[in-house]
């Protein structure tokens, strides 16, 4: 008998859905950002309002990063196991309804429980669910599709610093975290109706995609964790990113506050220029990133970790010469320069350690990834507002982006590594594996 998930009883979708799809998880993933990086922009107001060090009101995000490392391998394992379109839906509505609540708070407690808490665990199920999915039905088109979908990033903490930090100025605080989740739960109506389940449709024109042949296979926690500890490639472009989410948690909850401490910025121009001038380079270098990878891969499949290598090592007298800048035109141009490092590395962020995995355990290993790097990331901002508190503003600032810039050191080297001596083998190993017969389980 043939059973309900195999390719001959599922329905056909259009192939233009695998887009459909990556412009619906786009905008999920938008506001996933926003939610997230509404604090930052408005950071100050919150300050001024309960009174607080900024060593403290930056704890926060250490809270909320060392929760969502703590979650996410949790949500690997679901992403792997469970129906991923009810995942998404599920997450999005409850971290909309905590940024919502996120705005009613009266202290710093309040702010923990709904933000550092609340929105940290519904997000937390987000990434490796929607990766994997992308991965899936985009395989010739990985790079790029995956790098549209990172560019949400990019474009939802332009719009933050624009919208939250005139919100903030004409309303308040408050009103931000309210709209933002007002609309997010618009989002999650959208997703209802048109994110489709991958067991219950095929692409047309796949006879039998990743999204049932290879991902149905059961995900074994020990095997995943001796496939991972054997896999040089992996653990080591996981250290690079690491190095990235240090330094842009850092980055994300900082610049506002950097801009308007050193140079007296308003928030709303704070809150814009801290945002745009990162960002837009980023969203722009990611796709030129993407389309170089996907083509140069075919021919030289180490082209990914290399490129991954030159952007980081590059950015590490950037981030290192942003602390130390005495103008804002200065900041502005380290800023763009550093987004471009950014989209050329993020491009590949997934695409290269998946080079090297078991597709079936490719949710897995990115709630693996996130995992390490948030637990590490997670410190960065914290410790920057208390070098800040300690050493004043002009020199807390220089020590925080020296140490942001040593980061990318660690990344850039770990990456290198891998790049140039343990990623083709790594990728003879996974593509050998996969071609083995399933085992038969008894």
């Amino acid at each position: 008998m043939t059973s309900p998930s195999s390719p001959q009883t599922r329905k056909v979708l259009p192939s233009a859905y695998r887009w459909e799809l990556l412009v619906i998880l786009f905008l999920a993933y938008f506001f996933h950002q926003s939610d997230r990086a509404i604090y930052g922009v408005v950071a100050k107001s919150i300050q001024d309002e309960f009174n607080i060090s900024t060593e403290l009101l930056l704890r926060t995000r250490t809270y909320m990063f060392t929760i969502m490392a703590l979650i996410v391998p949790l949500a690997g394992f679901v992403g792997d196991k469970f129906n991923k379109r009810k995942l998404l839906i599920s997450c999005l509505f409850c971290w909309s309804v905590a940024t919502i609540c996120t705005g009613c708070v009266s202290g710093v407690w309040g702010m923990i429980i709904f933000n550092s808490v609340g929105v940290s665990v519904a997000e937390a199920f987000y990434g490796p669910a929607a990766t994997s999915l992308i991965a899936s039905y985009h395989k010739e088109t990985r790079s790029i599709a995956l790098s549209v979908h990172q560019t949400a990033v990019y474009l939802s903490v332009i719009f933050i610093g624009a919208v939250g930090g005139w919100i903030s100025e004409r309303l308040d605080w408050r009103h931000a975290f309210w709209i933002l989740g007002g609309v997010s739960i618009a989002v999650g109506v959208l997703l209802i109706f048109r994110l489709k389940d991958p067991a219950k449709y095929q692409i047309e024109g796949d006879s039998e995609t990743e999204t049932t042949s290879k991902t149905s296979e059961k995900v074994n926690v020990v095997d995943f964790l001796k496939m991972i500890f054997a896999n040089p490639s992996a653990l080591l472009l996981t250290v690079g990113f690491t190095a990235i989410v240090f330094v842009n948690n850092a980055f994300l909850n900082i610049v506002s506050l950097f801009l308007q401490g050193k140079f007296d910025l308003k928030p709303t121009a704070a809150g814009w220029n801290g945002m745009f001038w990162h960002h837009i380079a980023a969203f722009a270098f990611i796709y030129v990133g993407g389309f170089l990878s996907d083509k140069a891969s075919k021919r030289y499949p180490s082209f990914r970790p290399k490129q991954q290598f030159i952007a980081m090592a590059l950015g590490v007298p950037i981030v290192f010469m942003i602390g130390r800048a005495s103008s804002l035109a200065a900041v502005y141009a380290l800023f763009f320069a550093m987004g471009v490092c950014r989209g050329f590395y993020e491009c590949n962020t997934h695409a290269s350690v998946f080079e090297t995995i078991p597709t079936k355990y490719r949710s897995t290993t990115v709630g693996f990834m996130i995992m390490f790097a948030f637990i590490i990331g997670a410190w960065s901002a914290q410790i920057v507002g208390a070098l800040v508190d300690k050493y004043g503003v002009d020199r807390g600032y220089e020590l925080g982006f020296a140490m942001l810039s040593g980061a990318w050191v660690v990344g850039a080297i770990c990456v290198g590594v891998a790049a140039f001596f343990t990623f083709d083998k790594d990728r003879a190993k996974r593509i050998a594996a996969e071609e083995e017969p399933p085992r038969l389980s008894v």
